[in-house]
């Protein structure tokens, strides 16, 4: 191994492992799954909703999940945690979801991803059932709550009792819901007009990323002189 490569290597090594161990990512709350959620976030009604999925480091590597905390009564917060690897991988599809949510009530938290907003339809005490010209029934929150959908990031979706229907179903069997069209989640029709996970790996980020590391890796080219 020549020089300049055994250079190159160290210096990996070395942004690789002090990256992983900087203090502050060390400082910043790590949450290893789901079951943790309802301990670390408090209050009701709340609702989780992940916005960005990232990761740092070069050999060494630390995941990190980006929230939207809606509170029901006051403005939504941004919370950025670590996580474990098999926990930030399971979730890069569900981008723009809620993952979290707590209800008033017995058996009142929910882990299940569902759209964000979903801990809102239904409920009586924030909007109510509309029909539409066409017969179909829709949801539509009330005055004081007509910013919901905007900070819900739905824009021009408008749930449906037939969504709302089949949303109980997945919760009831606990399977993560990305709408009647798939809507909603990474590759949803909604979700990705607004979100984009920052770990990209279309080619395109990756050449992204290459140009990236082209400013800190650089090696002068060797001319011969006469």
């Amino acid at each position: 191994m020549n020089k300049i490569s055994l250079y190159v290597l160290l210096i990996l090594i070395y942004l690789g492992l002090s990256k992983s161990f900087s203090p502050s990512e060390q400082r910043i709350p790590y949450i290893i799954n789901e079951k943790v959620y309802a301990n670390f976030f408090r209050g009701t009604p709340l609702s989780v909703m992940l916005i960005d999925s990232f990761q740092t480091g070069f050999l060494i590597k630390t995941y990190f999940q980006k929230y939207k905390v809606f509170h029901g009564f006051k403005s939504p917060e941004i919370v950025t945690v670590r996580t474990s690897p098999e926990f930030w991988n399971r979730n890069l599809k569900n981008l723009g979801l809620s993952l979290f949510r707590r209800y008033d009530g017995p058996n009142n938290t929910s882990t299940t991803p569902l759209p964000p907003g979903s801990l809102y339809i239904g409920n009586l005490a924030f909007g109510s059932w509309h029909y539409k010209n066409s017969g179909k029934k829709v949801w539509r929150f009330h005055r004081a709550y007509r910013h919901f959908p905007k900070i819900f990031a739905w824009r021009e979706f408008n749930p449906s009792f037939e969504f709302f229907e089949r949303m109980k179903i997945h919760i009831q069997h606990q399977q993560p819901f990305y709408g009647l069209e798939n809507e909603f989640g990474e590759k949803g029709s909604v979700t990705s007009l607004t979100f984009n996970n920052s770990n990209d790996k279309t080619p395109e980020g990756r050449n992204k990323l290459s140009k990236h590391l082209k400013k800190f890796f650089h090696i002068p080219v060797w001319k011969r002189t006469n």
